[in-house]
């Protein structure tokens, strides 16, 4: 629940056009009186429920679509989209997320995580194939003729060789227009047995050259990083340790590298329900049609002229 403050029509319509500071985080708590999405106001600290769990609406990866007012999450291999200011109401299921190399067979891919750039929807994943890699996908969002909605792999976990998927794990992702690269929290430390991943957030390159550069740390004490999203001069980041019923969210600091603002959220699930994140200004908010706008517009402009012709 969130208090609401009415205001009127033109300082509605500035709040709405502002660039605030909005954080949308997920969870995978099967408890239906538990969110499995919240609207956090970085600001205040001041957090919204958008829908609570329900079956096969729950949250793996999120990704916003700012332009046309929508987010789209994912229950593991099932992707759903949300329009903004739907709070109460679960999501509308779009389809099957599918990988394949021959258009003959299909295979359904459990989804890390979610980004949005350039109209487009991308994926990470590490679902366990001896066929396909470990990496990012782009996803195509109309379901085909059988109601799948296809990946093509952009890019591939570079140490998945042969049968092997590959050893990146990339839990949250999500595209940073200031480089121009996908941003990563990698789960999985393999320098024990001579890989080089480390549990950090890392740049991909997936739509250049390809390179994958570490960025930062995970914040120190804690390894159960997953969700990840870019805005307002920060990655954000979340997680929720097994033995806490608390969400965790840190702010890193784009400019400086370094962790320097923290939330946390309480949620009544002991086990490791954190998830996706995305930057979502004015989720909540209802988008008005174009048709109402351009009303409001023109009554503020017979508005002034009566006031100057007065």
């Amino acid at each position: 629940m969130r208090t609401l403050i009415l205001v009127p029509a033109l300082a509605a319509a500035a709040v709405a056009s502002g660039a605030s500071a909005q954080l949308v985080f997920g969870t995978t708590t099967p408890t239906t009186s538990n969110p499995s999405a919240v609207y956090l106001d970085i600001n205040s600290g001041t957090t919204t429920t958008l829908w609570n769990s329900a079956s096969n609406k729950k949250v793996n990866g999120l990704a916003a679509d700012t332009v046309n007012g929508r987010l789209y999450s994912n229950d593991a291999a099932r992707l759903n989209t949300w329009t903004y200011g739907s709070v109460g109401t679960t999501p509308t299921f779009i389809g099957g997320m599918y990988r394949t190399n021959d258009n003959v067979t299909f295979t359904a891919t459990g989804v890390s995580g979610l980004a949005f750039a350039n109209n487009k929807l991308y994926a990470s994943t590490s679902f366990g194939s001896t066929i396909y890699k470990r990496g990012i996908y782009e996803v195509n969002t109309t379901p085909d003729g059988a109601g799948r909605c296809v990946m093509t792999a952009v890019w591939t976990d570079p140490t998945g060789v042969g049968t092997l998927s590959g050893t990146a794990d990339f839990g949250g992702i999500d595209f940073n227009i200031a480089d121009g690269k996908f941003w990563v929290t990698n789960s999985t430390d393999t320098t024990a047995t001579g890989g080089t991943y480390q549990r950090a957030v890392y740049t991909v390159d997936a739509l250049g050259g390809g390179a994958m550069v570490k960025v930062a740390d995970f914040p120190t004490g804690h390894n159960q990083i997953d969700g990840l999203a870019i805005g307002g001069g920060y990655a954000w980041l979340t997680e929720q340790a097994p033995s806490s019923a608390t969400v965790n969210i840190f702010g890193l600091n784009l400019a400086t590298l370094q962790y320097d603002k923290s939330f946390t959220f309480t949620l009544a699930d002991a086990s490791q329900r954190a998830s996706g994140a995305a930057w979502a200004p004015n989720a909540y908010l209802t988008i008005p049609a174009p048709a109402g706008g351009m009303l409001l517009a023109f009554g503020l402009c017979g508005a002034a002229r009566r006031r100057r012709t007065a």
